[in-house]
C-alpha cells in the first residue's frame, strides 16, 4: 500500500486498499498499521522516513505512552524548538505570548510564537481559558524534575511568575477538550500579541538557544525566538 500511496500521489489510503481488495479480498490491515499509512501519506511519502519531523514526533509518542502507562514521566524529552521543523513561517499576522506579569516594567517576555501553540478548536459558545503548547526548552527546569505534573513559570529569571501548568497524564480544558500530554499557560497569566509574519526558513535550534535566529535578534527583542512549524491535533 505505501508503494501505492508514492507511485500514484492521486489515491488516498482508502482507495489503495480497495485497490488490493479487487485481487486479494482477504486484506484486513490492523488499526496501527493504517494510522501508520495514513501518517506517510499525511509527510508527503517521502523516501527517507526516518528523518522526517512529523515521524519523529510519532515515534516520540510511542515513548510517551509506554512510559505513562507504567505510571512514570518519559525519560526523554522532545523540545520541538530544539528540533527540525516543517516549513517556514507564513506570511500574514501572528501572536506571541508574553508573560503578564513582566508587562509593568516594560521588558515582557516572549514566551513562545503562536506556531508552537496547539491547533484545538473549541466549541464556539465556550471560549477556552487555556494555551496549550507543545514541550519548549524554556520548560526544562521543570520537565526535568521527572515528575508527572507541576507547574509552568515564567523563564525570565527576574520574574519567576507561575503561567501555566503540565500534565504528563493530561488535562481537561475548560471548553470540554480533552488534551494528552498538556503544557498549558492560563490566558490570564500571558498577553497575546499580535505581529506581523517574517518568511523565515526552516530549521533547528541555534547555538544560541533562539531556534537559529541570530544572537543578536534575539537579544534585541529581549524573547525566545522559537522555529515555527508546528501545528498538533490535541497531541504530540
Amino acid at each position: 500500500m505505501a508503494y501505492l500511496l508514492r507511485q500514484y500521489p492521486e489515491h488516498t489510503v482508502a482507495s489503495a486498499l480497495s485497490l488490493i481488495r479487487e485481487s486479494r479480498p482477504i486484506a484486513e490491515p490492523n488499526d496501527g498499521f493504517m494510522a501508520q499509512l495514513e501518517l506517510y501519506k499525511e509527510m508527503g511519502c517521502p523516501r527517507d522516513i526516518d528523518a522526517h519531523p512529523r515521524y519523529q514526533r510519532w515515534l516520540y509518542r510511542q515513548e510517551v505512552d509506554v512510559a505513562l502507562a507504567a505510571g512514570m514521566a518519559p525519560e526523554r524529552i522532545r523540545f520541538e524548538d530544539e528540533e527540525t521543523q516543517e516549513g517556514g513561517v507564513s506570511e500574514g499576522n501572528q501572536v506571541e505570548l508574553r508573560c503578564r506579569k513582566c508587562r509593568p516594567k516594560n521588558s515582557p517576555h516572549t514566551i513562545t510564537k503562536v506556531s508552537n501553540r496547539l491547533a484545538r478548536p473549541p466549541p464556539d459558545h465556550i471560549a477556552c481559558t487555556h494555551h496549550f503548547l507543545h514541550p519548549l526548552s524554556w520548560m526544562r527546569p521543570a520537565l526535568d524534575q521527572g515528575l508527572l505534573n507541576g507547574r509552568l513559570e515564567c523563564p525570565n529569571p527576574k520574574c519567576l511568575a507561575q503561567i501555566g501548568r503540565y500534565a504528563w497524564q493530561g488535562m481537561r480544558c475548560n471548553c470540554g477538550v480533552w488534551v494528552l500530554p498538556a503544557f498549558s499557560l492560563q490566558k490570564g497569566r500571558v498577553d497575546e500579541i499580535t505581529k506581523r509574519a517574517e518568511k523565515v526558513p526552516s530549521q533547528g535550534a541555534g547555538k544560541d538557544g533562539f531556534g537559529g535566529a541570530s544572537p543578536g535578534a534575539a537579544e534585541e527583542s529581549g524573547g525566545i525566538r522559537l522555529p515555527p512549524g508546528m501545528r498538533g491535533k490535541g497531541n504530540l
